[in-house]
């Protein structure tokens, strides 16, 4: 049983068609949550729009009104971050009730790039620039990771879909915004129009890295390792200034 996260935007529409699609294939169930944030006029028409398309394809709908306003002045913390800690304790919550051992996000290629992009401007390390990883923690799922905008926005007319369009993606009134609507397009008109191509290839580059570098950590630890217990781990000094600085 998958628990899948839709807002009623392409994104999560194309998502849900497709894992309805493909079901009886895959021998799976399915349940959408979803959760209004209560922070534009329209959310209350899109909480209608996902809760009847999935009582049109008898799919067991959750929802959530969550006054996420109220919630980031409570925790000092910005809508986007008390918006997403909601979500993903709604779908946890969901998961739970349901005894599903996946939860799928509609995450996407423009997503990834996105991230990876954003993390390389703050300085991240080389972890960062993994961006949106498949699937995390052997729970987390991204089915449509792979795929760009442009084609989920086709695939949304071929299918007469429907999706909501969230306005605020275009108020360019936060760093993933001015990222998506300013850095990215002029970045593909001036210097690489298969840029989010690009972003994605060295996002599965650095992946690729980041597990090799753990295989090879833990096999220098194990090999440096003296003594560990609950209060202390004890590492050949003279070994471990050897290593390389990575």
């Amino acid at each position: 049983t998958i628990v899948i996260g839709v807002s009623g935007g392409p994104d999560s529409m194309t998502l849900l068609n497709v894992l309805y699609s493909l079901k009886e294939v895959l021998k799976i169930n399915i349940v959408v949550a979803h959760i209004n944030h209560m922070l534009r006029k329209e959310a209350d028409s899109e909480t209608e729009y996902v809760q009847k398309f999935c009582e049109n394809i008898n799919i067991e709908c959750f929802v959530k009104r969550a006054d996420i306003n109220n919630i980031s002045k409570q925790k000092k913390v910005s809508t986007e971050l008390a918006g997403r800690e909601e979500r993903y304790n709604f779908f946890e919550y969901v998961a739970k009730k349901v005894g599903a051992t996946k939860i799928a996000t509609a995450h996407t290629a423009n997503d990834n790039a996105e991230t990876v992009l954003m993390n390389l401007m703050r300085g991240s390390s080389t972890s960062g620039l993994k961006g949106i990883e498949a699937i995390r923690d052997e729970r987390y799922i991204r089915p449509i990771i792979e795929i760009e905008r442009n084609e989920i926005e086709e695939y949304c007319l071929k299918n007469n879909l429907n999706a909501r369009i969230d306005k605020t993606n275009f108020v360019n009134d936060c760093t993933r915004n001015k990222i998506r609507n300013i850095a990215i397009p002029y970045i593909k008109d001036e210097f690489n129009p298969n840029f989010i191509e690009t972003m994605n290839r060295l996002s599965d580059l650095i992946i690729e890295e980041d597990d090799f570098m753990k295989k090879i950590t833990e096999d220098t630890y194990k090999r440096i390792k003296l003594e560990e217990n609950k209060n202390e781990i004890i590492l050949n000094l003279k070994e471990f200034n050897k290593l390389e600085i990575a």
